[in-house]
């Protein structure tokens, strides 16, 4: 069953076109990964997914909704998450804190009742550092719950951001490229908790330039190149597939992690 459909998307700047009549559908409790060359459209496609951007043409389905002119808070109600390519932390706070954040959409408490600390508000608190704490141990990070975010090192921060994402109780969690920048002990913990994410019934949208990763942690692969579809099928049917390895440096794909 698709839990995401996308279908006839489009999306231009001025004159350049960076996604075109592109359509895919997500399977649910998978990972499904979009790939391709730099500037393939692969950042505009997410940022239309978590309404960013809007597309001029097609539509987005999740869940059987439409969520095409859906600002990003009203998409992340409806399940979606998503991590940044490049970090979106606040420094200046607590790991604790910071995945805490994440777990406003779950929380019903508003400004006055907050600021009067009514009952129902301080027990929602408590509720939301559970979460944080259960998306932390998640991912490996209890050890660092009363540090300053501006204290880890990049590689724990990356995981920290899934954390923070993960808060929000997502059914679909895009994640833009989560290995970049991490050196190969990390590349390799981070394959472990995309697949210890699917396996605990959270679907992945994953973009990634480590076709390493990619290659072992997918169930499906959609390659993009100039914004239009090249390719779709299994890691192995992608490999093997003589327009993919043409898009990639002139014929040449490093598959090593």
């Amino acid at each position: 069953m698709a839990l995401l459909k996308v279908g006839g998307l489009s999306k231009s700047f001025g004159g350049v076109t960076a996604i075109s009549d592109l359509d895919f559908e997500v399977p649910e409790g998978q990972v499904y990964s979009v790939i391709g060359p730099n500037g393939a459209g692969k950042t505009t496609l997410f940022n239309m997914l978590s309404g960013i951007y809007t597309p001029d043409e097609g539509s987005i389905r999740f869940r059987d909704r439409e969520i095409v002119g859906r600002l990003p808070h009203k998409v992340a109600e409806l399940g979606v998450s998503r991590t940044f390519q490049n970090l979106q932390m606040f420094f200046n706070m607590s790991v604790l804190d910071n995945v805490k954040v994440g777990c406003h959409l779950r929380t019903k408490s508003r400004l006055w009742n907050s600021a009067l600390r009514l009952p129902g508000t301080r027990r929602e608190e408590k509720q939301a550092e559970l979460w944080a704490r259960e998306a932390l141990h998640f991912c490996g990070l209890d050890k660092y719950l009363q540090l300053d975010a501006d204290a880890l090192p990049y590689g724990v921060l990356k995981r920290l951001e899934i954390a923070r994402a993960l808060a929000a109780s997502p059914k679909l969690l895009l994640m833009d490229e989560p290995a970049a920048g991490l050196n190969d002990t990390e590349t390799k913990e981070m394959r472990k908790l995309i697949r210890r994410i699917s396996d605990a019934g959270i679907t992945v949208l994953l973009v990634e330039h480590n076709m390493g990763l990619v290659m072992e942690v997918s169930d499906r692969i959609l390659v993009i190149d100039y914004g239009s579809r090249l390719a779709e099928g299994s890691p192995t049917e992608i490999q093997n597939n003589p327009r993919v390895i043409e898009a990639y440096l002139g014929g040449e794909i490093e598959y090593a992690v």
